[in-house]
């Protein structure tokens, strides 16, 4: 009954998806079509911060932008067309709607970028505006926040152990 009225559990959506239409119908009717490489993740790889590298179709697009492949968020929560990106993947991105927070799901023409699909490029795609600085830092802190924190720590161990040491060292000098 529940999913008869369209009520879910808090936290849950719950939906699927009609016969998709073909490519080219999905790449003429989508709001916002573009090609980018996901530079990372969250949300369970359901939000993709992508790099974007041609626009397709739509307005003008910053150098980087989040999207976001369910229409819930947060630990414990999914719907039946939750899309899940991965890092360092190219994506074709074909989206219902061009506004802010980009939005996307299971049941778009989304996918993979290939060779075959560079046939479908308009000879109109242009770039995105140049990213900022902040967009570059941003980028930079969240692709390498793991090697720099291991170097951070294990920096932090050498100096505590050559502190440590010294201090040994000293003791014994301060008996005699």
């Amino acid at each position: 009954m529940a999913a008869l009225l369209g009520i879910a559990a808090p936290g849950h959506a719950i939906a699927s998806c009609v016969e998709p239409p073909t490519l080219q119908t999905s790449l003429d009717s989508a709001a916002l079509v573009f090609v980018g490489t996901v530079t990372y993740t969250s949300d369970a790889d359901r939000v993709a911060h992508v790099r974007v590298e041609s626009i397709w179709r739509g307005p003008q697009l910053n150098g980087y932008v989040d999207v976001h492949g369910s229409p819930v968020s947060g630990q414990g929560s999914y719907s039946s067309v939750d899309r899940r990106y991965s890092a360092g993947t190219r994506y074709l991105f074909v989206l219902y709607s061009a506004k802010q927070p980009l939005q996307d799901n299971s049941c778009s023409a989304t996918q993979p970028y290939s060779a075959a699909l560079a046939a479908h490029a308009p000879a109109a795609a242009h770039d995105p505006s140049a990213p900022s600085l902040g967009d570059e830092f941003q980028n930079f802190v969240f692709m390498h926040a793991l090697p720099i924190g291991a170097a951070l720590a294990a920096m932090a161990l050498v100096v505590v152990a050559v502190l440590v040491r010294r201090r040994r060292m000293q003791s014994p000098r301060a008996m005699r």
